[in-house]
């Protein structure tokens, strides 16, 4: 595990940030804007590049430590698309697909993404520079992962293969908060912070830890259940206002 040396919103975050935006805007770009999106394939690219850069940073990590790290078992927020992109692909006509998961992928791996990129205290690395790039490698995959949680979410809605419905938030926070309980039963067992909600390392709300640990929990469960009613207002208020001005093209 990689703790903060960097600055946040220092020269590195920012060049990492602004380096994740051009790429993921001209692959945007270059292989969908305009063209048609065969969902499903873009589900498996997605998929397969998600399960890419993961193995690559447990065999970087297993390699360097000499042993496989248990803290990076898959059971973060962040681990999400790790299981929701395989049922999407394999499932895709589950109800419980349509119902729960695909509103979960839209929403949650969104919002895991942006944190991790605008407070990335676990993934910006020790060297306060991106070069030499060997010394940046763990840094490197987990932008490029975070980004591409973002850039999928908004693929998902754009493609129209995500169609908001107004139960989705509560559906959302349902598999959300299973997750979650599934991380702190892995927390009691092996002793580690799955999703920040044990030790809070890294955490923005980690001095709530020093009042109150349950408290800590309630703020982060919290935090996540107001950014995502935030993300289902303004998708709603998406939908609403491309309703009206095709409802208004329609007269003209």
């Amino acid at each position: 595990m990689h703790y903060l040396v960097a600055e946040v919103f220092g020269n590195k975050h920012l060049i990492g940030l602004l380096i994740v935006i051009i790429l993921f805007t001209s692959i945007y770009h270059i292989a969908f804007k305009n063209k048609s999106i065969k969902t499903r394939k873009m589900l498996i690219i997605f998929l397969i590049i998600f399960y890419i850069l993961e193995i690559i940073k447990l065999t970087y990590i297993t390699i360097g430590e000499g042993s496989f790290p248990i803290y990076q078992l898959p059971l973060h927020l962040c681990s999400l698309p790790l299981y929701l992109y395989p049922l999407l692909v394999f499932f895709k006509n589950s109800r419980f697909i349509e119902s729960f998961i695909k509103p979960t992928a839209y929403s949650l791996i969104m919002i895991a993404g942006i944190m991790a990129l605008a407070l990335p205290t676990n993934i910006l690395g020790g060297a306060d520079k991106w070069l030499p790039l060997g010394d940046n490698i763990l840094p490197i995959i987990s932008f490029a992962f975070h980004g591409l949680m973002v850039f999928s979410s908004l693929m998902l809605i754009k493609s129209k293969y995500y169609v908001y419905n107004k139960t989705d938030y509560a559906r959302t926070m349902i598999i959300g908060i299973i997750y979650a309980t599934i991380a702190m039963i892995f927390n009691l067992i092996l002793d580690k912070d799955f999703m920040l909600l044990n030790k809070a390392t890294g955490s923005p709300l980690g001095f709530i830890m020093d009042i109150s640990k349950v408290l800590y929990i309630l703020s982060m469960v919290g935090s996540f259940a107001i950014l995502t009613g935030f993300v289902f207002i303004i998708t709603k208020s998406l939908v609403i206002k491309n309703s009206e001005y095709k409802t208004k093209e329609n007269y003209i």
